[in-house]
């Protein structure tokens, strides 16, 4: 795949020869297509996070891949931008409200900005742009996107199994319900680090089932984990900014909050567990199709 300059968009000159031409003409009309694909899926990440929060940003790094042409280790950054706004503000109300678990959120949070951190500066950051292996090329590109699509099945299966899962009643925080919610914040820590995913499929269940928290009050408190986070993980990885094409960020980001705030109405009124179920069959769909993309391209290059 051939991906984008991030750092700016500069439309070809015509060349004076006539299939040269039609030939740029196609290529940019195929761009502004998928360019508008890509703006309206934000509508969808946005409406994810407002009514589950969560899977928003299992769509966000496919659609700037795989849409927008961008370079998966950029792409990253600019999944943890996105969501990372978008988080925040879809956490400010529940949190003038208290709705948000502090205390929850600090168990959390914690071990998750540490493993972040890690992750970004001392895991993903030492891979090579390519390396051999066994006389096989291996792009770090490929490897982050075959990571990506098995996080995406995983956070799939989750959502499916969640329908039969039953909430637990609110319970007094013992010690191995801590270690548990630490042991969880790592590893969403860990899969925002590495494949920018912000992990509502683990935070969600997991202030549920284990800790009894009512699911519109672990939603919000999902949001406000990711949204730390990923702004986390974006600072921790400050010196790639300047590879951002911040006015397809920007506007992508602006749309994204159009769907959470449909999203945040339609919570109350929408059976939420049952379009968890739904939106995991779709998920699934979408891990296989990565997952056999990126091992295509692998076999092909």
């Amino acid at each position: 795949m051939v991906y984008l300059d991030t750092s700016c968009l500069i439309r070809p000159t015509i060349d004076d020869h006539e299939s040269v031409g039609v030939t740029i003409a196609f290529d940019l009309a195929k761009m502004e297509l998928l360019f508008i694909i890509g703006f309206l899926l934000a509508i969808l990440v946005g409406l994810s996070m407002g009514l589950m929060g969560s899977g928003g940003s299992i769509l966000t790094l496919p659609i700037f891949v795989y849409l927008f042409h961008i370079e998966p280790q950029y792409a990253l950054d600019y999944s943890l931008f996105s969501i990372g706004i978008l988080a925040i503000i879809g956490s400010i109300k529940p949190l003038t409200r208290g709705e948000i678990d502090l205390k929850t959120t600090a168990f959390f949070l914690v071990p998750s900005l540490l493993s972040v951190y890690l992750t970004k500066r001392h895991l993903l950051a030492p891979i090579p742009a390519q390396f051999h292996l066994a006389e096989i090329a291996i792009s770090r590109n490929h490897i982050i996107m075959l990571l990506f699509s098995i996080v995406i099945l995983i956070s799939a299966l989750a959502m499916i199994c969640r329908r039969k899962q039953v909430a637990i009643p609110a319970v007094t925080m013992h010690i191995g319900q801590v270690l548990k919610i630490i042991i969880a914040g790592l590893l969403v820590g860990v899969m925002t680090g590495l494949v920018g995913a912000g992990g509502g499929f683990i935070i969600v269940p997991s202030l549920v089932l284990l800790l009894g928290i009512p699911l519109k009050q672990a939603i919000a408190t999902s949001l406000f984990i990711i949204g730390l986070n990923a702004s986390f993980g974006l600072v921790a990885n400050y010196q790639l900014l300047n590879h951002m094409n911040w006015p397809i960020l920007l506007t992508f980001t602006l749309i994204t909050l159009i769907g959470l705030q449909i999203g945040s109405k339609w919570k109350d009124k929408l059976e939420v567990v049952r379009l968890q179920g739904i939106f995991g069959y779709f998920l699934i769909s979408i891990g296989i199709l990565i997952f056999t993309f990126e091992i295509i391209q692998f076999v092909n290059h």
